[in-house]
């Protein structure tokens, strides 16, 4: 089946990207969501990860309810990783021939199997990707949204994911992405554009949300709807939960905390990671960096290397500035 298959009452259309691993729990709660989306034409490519409960058997029994509609990829790639099962979809989205035919009319939708959509995200999703579109044609273009925080049961813990976090969803500058990524991917719409320069993510990749805000701010734009469109479940199987922000508080236990961070494993491997990334992110697109990119791209590889004073400076400092 191809994209083409489901052309009809709309002229743009949505393909939907879900890997799933292990998540037969919520899974049906959060395909029925995606069906029920309203005034939007959209197709589902799901890719079971691996598992080892019965999420395979609902993708086929959903894939064979709705043939025209949902497609379940089966291949011989075993247990990638959320990331690497991401990158899998795009990159299979992008070969698709149905998809080659539809010139730019088509976007791209990324899922998790544990959340559930608002019934209009699709809808407001596309209609903010074709205003942005009409300023910025041909550029690489992220659309995303806030989310409502939601326990197992789906009672709200946080009206606005961005609030809980404490995050600035206006610090859309490459520098300020480099060190802190503001999209979730699960409420992402990607246009062709940004596909066919992010694409492969690479394994470096901290994850396939953050390297796509990276393309995106850096070649072409990054645009936030300031409303929730998704509700975001945390449970103790979260490959990365919303965890809240809490205000820094200025004496001495937070000098205490401070430089006990200092020796945390896990402190220093974000540090690496992030180095990482930006070494990629630096060898794949050198010839299109400006020599303030790669001045950037350098001090994040370096961050590992610094004090812990020199991390925190070089974090406020990347995340000031605004290009």
């Amino acid at each position: 089946m191809t994209l083409s298959s489901t052309a009809g009452r709309h002229r743009h259309r949505i393909l939907v990207l879900l890997p799933v691993y292990n998540g037969a729990r919520w899974l049906e709660e959060q395909i029925d969501s995606i069906i029920r989306q309203e005034s939007a034409d959209w197709c589902l490519w799901v890719r079971d990860d691996g598992s080892s409960d019965n999420s395979l058997a609902i993708l086929r029994d959903y894939a064979h309810a709705y043939p025209e509609q949902i497609k379940c990829i089966e291949d011989d790639q075993g247990n990638l990783g959320a990331s690497a099962s991401f990158s899998r979809l795009m990159m299979l989205a992008l070969q698709d021939t149905g998809l080659q035919n539809s010139d730019r009319n088509c976007y791209f939708a990324l899922a998790d199997q544990d959340d559930t959509w608002h019934p209009h995200k699709l809808q407001i999703t596309l209609q903010q990707m074709l205003d942005v579109e009409r300023d910025a044609p041909e550029q690489p273009v992220l659309v995303h949204s806030d989310l409502r925080v939601v326990d197992e049961k789906g009672v709200e813990l946080a009206a606005s994911l961005i609030a809980y976090q404490g995050l600035d969803s206006d610090k859309i500058s490459f520098p300020a992405q480099l060190v802190s990524n503001t999209v979730t991917g699960c409420t992402t719409l990607l246009n062709r554009a940004l596909l066919e320069h992010a694409l492969p993510v690479p394994p470096q990749a901290m994850m396939h949300d953050w390297w796509l805000s990276l393309v995106a701010s850096r070649f072409g734009q990054l645009s936030f709807i300031h409303r929730a469109l998704v509700d975001y479940r945390q449970h103790g199987s979260n490959t990365l939960g919303a965890r809240a922000h809490i205000p820094l508080r200025i004496d001495f236990s937070f000098f205490r905390r401070l430089f006990a961070r200092q020796q945390s494993l896990q402190a220093q491997q974000l540090f690496r990671a992030s180095a990482a990334q930006a070494a990629a992110f630096r060898d794949r697109y050198e010839a299109l960096l400006s020599a303030h990119d790669r001045h950037c791209l350098d001090l994040i590889c370096d961050m590992p290397n610094k004090s812990l004073w020199g991390q925190r400076i070089l974090f406020r400092r990347m995340h000031r500035l605004r290009k």
